[in-house]
């Protein structure tokens, strides 16, 4: 038996259905925000000399990821964006090791010139601390 009740409680609970089914997913604002930053720091890090690839492939995400948000597509919006401050992340540590690697390699070239300029002062007989003779000592005297 239907009541009135019933029918009433019914159609509210329909109408609050259709809300819930409605309402979207908010626009992920703050991942955009993270993934720009992310992108900004990269390009601080000369990501843009050092790993092009990686940067370009970050900003691509980013302007989709803010594509799919003027679209209203949060889901997409917040993949695109994750996936854009991933990529960031990688360009700017990749930047970062690869100067560190030409920082290294430069040491290595001073520390070889420096070792074949010392090696050319030893050859042409002109003496270093490292190779000057130590002076005699005289013996000590033994008491009786």
């Amino acid at each position: 038996m239907i009541t009135v009740n019933g029918t009433r409680n019914a159609f509210w609970c329909a109408i609050a259905f259709g809300i819930v089914a409605c309402a979207s997913t908010p626009m992920p604002v703050e991942k955009l925000a993270v993934a720009k930053t992310s992108i900004e720091r990269a390009e601080q890090a000369q990501a843009a000399q050092f790993a092009q690839v990686e940067l370009n492939s970050a900003r691509n995400k980013y302007a989709a990821a803010q594509a799919a948000a003027d679209k209203r597509d949060a889901q997409v919006a917040a993949r695109l964006a994750d996936q854009a401050d991933v990529d960031a992340q990688l360009a700017e540590s990749t930047a970062r090791a690869k100067q560190q690697q030409q920082l290294v390699t430069e040491m290595d070239a001073s520390l070889r010139d420096l070792r074949n300029e010392t090696l050319r002062r030893d050859n042409s007989g002109t003496a270093t601390p490292e190779s000057a003779p130590l002076p005699q000592q005289q013996p000590v005297p033994r008491q009786p």
